[in-house]
């Protein structure tokens, strides 16, 4: 089962014109995630002073409505709270990637990353991090975290939450998993995002350049193997769609090669904390980002709040997602009436599939990338910036010599048709 592009919007974002800015303010870390991109403390914690010109030239370059503060494990930095005041001073969204051990029964410390501007986190839990006193611990047993993340952000209230997972093929099982329990806190979790396992494998036959000089790559990413790394988006989305019938994409983004692939799919469940109805559909998408634009100047994809009213069910007069989620919706209603007066909540599924090396030696990337970051003035993919950072540029797969070629007799030709 693979989602259909003509019944989904795409994403209208540019490098220029895009929501996220992502700043990476340390790259040391507290805990080792399999499948993380950067070299642990190769480099440290950055200045205040570098980082905020980063942040104000992000704002620059890509008209951003939030700064997505990552690392390493930015929590550590020792100047975190000026950071994020500082996004927050310029008019944009610091939303906090994070592993969370800080955060853990720290709830001071949360309320203070609040008071400064924080507008929420993305928490990133799986059963591959070596994470203090989780460590071994099954995915299912590491529910138990999530929640008592979900609920200490919930108690100290207004701010976004979501919950990120890396996607193997041994944990592939467990989303659905994931979103029975997000469904059950809708109230709580704003969204899910499933990244799936990305890694390079040299060898091959391919051999890798930098500015045209042959290299001994080195970076975090690459395997002997790339048997974890086959899971496309699609893959995961058709693992949900066999579990759940609420559940459906309504955006994405495309690739910069392939035209085929879709490197972020983007759903918006409705439900409330007895039900889930339906997911919205594409022209609710759309009017959602147009309407944005058009008011603030802007591209959006967080908001602290989450419940809406239901009156947006008038919005199934030009979307038909939401008029099929309306109609269970009211179906219920007459079952059960006291449905009426539990809160409506929209929760995201976003799915993320990361770079792909294409048999000409071209890497597929994510088009429009939300996640570029900054590397010496200049905007570089966030995935890839290791590649800058040990070589100065990014590494550039080629064909080995002597690969077979196409015979010219053995290429088809078209006679032209003459009227």
């Amino acid at each position: 089962m693979k989602p259909s592009k003509h019944n989904m919007y795409r994403f209208p974002w540019s490098v220029n014109d895009n929501p996220i800015g992502w700043q990476e303010v340390t790259d040391r870390c507290n805990t080792y995630c399999r499948g993380c991109y950067r070299i642990n403390g190769m480099q440290g914690h950055k200045s205040l002073e570098k980082i905020k010109e980063e942040i104000k030239l992000l704002k620059e370059l890509r008209n951003c409505d939030n700064i997505s503060i990552a690392g390493g494990e930015p929590l550590i930095h020792p100047n975190i709270l000026e950071i994020v005041a500082y996004i927050h001073d310029l008019g944009m969204k610091p939303l906090i990637l994070t592993n969370g051990i800080k955060l853990e029964n720290n709830r001071e410390f949360l309320a203070d990353l609040k008071k400064a501007g924080a507008i929420g986190f993305t928490f990133h839990i799986d059963s591959e991090q070596a994470r203090p006193g989780w460590k071994g611990k099954t995915e299912m047993e590491l529910f138990e975290l999530r929640q008592h993340f979900a609920d200490m952000v919930a108690e100290v209230g207004g701010m976004f939450v979501s919950f990120g997972m890396t996607v193997y093929p041994g944990n592939l099982h467990i989303v659905p998993e994931m979103v029975k329990w997000a469904n059950k806190n809708i109230n709580k979790v704003h969204g899910l995002v499933f990244i799936g396992f990305r890694n390079a494998v040299m060898g091959g036959d391919y051999d890798y350049y930098v500015d045209g000089k042959q290299i001994n790559m080195q970076t975090s990413y690459i395997a002997d193997s790339n048997e974890e790394s086959y899971l496309t988006s699609s893959d995961i989305y058709a693992h949900l769609k066999e579990t759940f019938d609420h559940y459906e994409t309504s955006a994405y983004m495309g690739g910069t090669h392939n035209p085929d692939k879709m490197t972020w799919l983007v759903a918006a469940q409705l439900g409330t904390k007895n039900k889930m109805y339906g997911s919205v559909g594409a022209k609710v998408m759309e009017l959602f980002q147009t309407i944005h634009h058009l008011r603030h100047g802007d591209y959006v994809v967080y908001s602290p709040s989450h419940r809406i009213p239901k009156i947006a069910f008038l919005l199934g007069l030009v979307d038909k997602g939401v008029r099929q989620t309306a109609g269970k919706f009211f179906r219920e209603l007459l079952r059960h009436p006291g449905e009426l007066f539990r809160p409506l909540y929209v929760q995201s599924i976003g799915i993320i599939q990361g770079p792909d090396l294409l048999e000409d030696g071209r890497v597929d990337m994510c088009e429009s990338c939300p996640d570029m970051t900054i590397w010496e003035g200049k905007l570089v993919h966030s995935c890839r910036m290791d590649e800058w950072r040990l070589y100065g540029n990014y590494v550039v797969a080629q064909r080995r010599p002597g690969e077979s070629l196409i015979a010219s007799e053995d290429i088809k030709t078209v006679e032209p048709h003459l009227n």
